[in-house]
């Protein structure tokens, strides 16, 4: 039988992606409500780029697609609504830790996608044909998954961190006036 050996630049695309995912997930970070979409777009254009050409080919595929969709958008709901948010009152930055879990998901997403991808191809493939699609299917879905959990997460950020700043806003032009 004959394996297919991964080369350094089938695997460096994947390598990229998840070091950028926990080198942006790893540290507290300023809240910018401009550029508060870019990091989960970036996740979601990377999870479409993955995609591209490889059309679920089986039921449960498609099912877990339309499953892993809203599931994600629930599950970054939720989970922005326990991120702590802290407001400095001097200069109204606001600052956000990312969850280790958050961050973890979604570069497991990406090297679980890759390694499917990797264990599926070759001469010998190591997973038998329906299993091999059982696995892509579920491993794309993950990254769909996490592409909604993103971005649904950033759109309550958004929510949650205006009345912050305008709450900011309100106690500047208070000092303004009694000072």
């Amino acid at each position: 039988m004959t394996y297919f050996i991964p080369t350094f630049s089938s695997v460096l695309p994947t390598l990229l992606v998840v070091w950028l995912i926990i080198r942006r997930g790893s540290k507290a970070r300023r809240v910018k409500l401009n550029s508060l979409f870019r990091f989960p777009t970036i996740i979601a254009v990377l999870a479409m780029v993955s995609l591209y050409g490889h059309a679920p080919r089986t039921l449960l595929a498609i099912a877990m697609y339309v499953a892993a969709v809203p599931a994600g958008a629930v599950l970054g709901w939720f989970s922005a609504r326990h991120v702590e948010l802290t407001l400095d009152d001097k200069t109204g930055t606001i600052m956000s830790q990312p969850t280790f879990w958050g961050t973890a998901m979604t570069a497991g997403a990406f090297v679980a996608r890759s390694l499917a991808d990797t264990a599926m191809k070759g001469v010998g493939a190591v997973l038998p044909g329906q299993h091999a699609l059982t696995i892509a299917g579920a491993t794309d879905a993950a990254l769909l998954f996490v592409a909604a959990r993103g971005l649904a997460s950033a759109y309550h950020m958004w929510i949650r961190t205006r009345p912050l700043l305008e709450q900011h806003k309100a106690t500047q032009l208070t000092a303004k006036e009694s000072g």
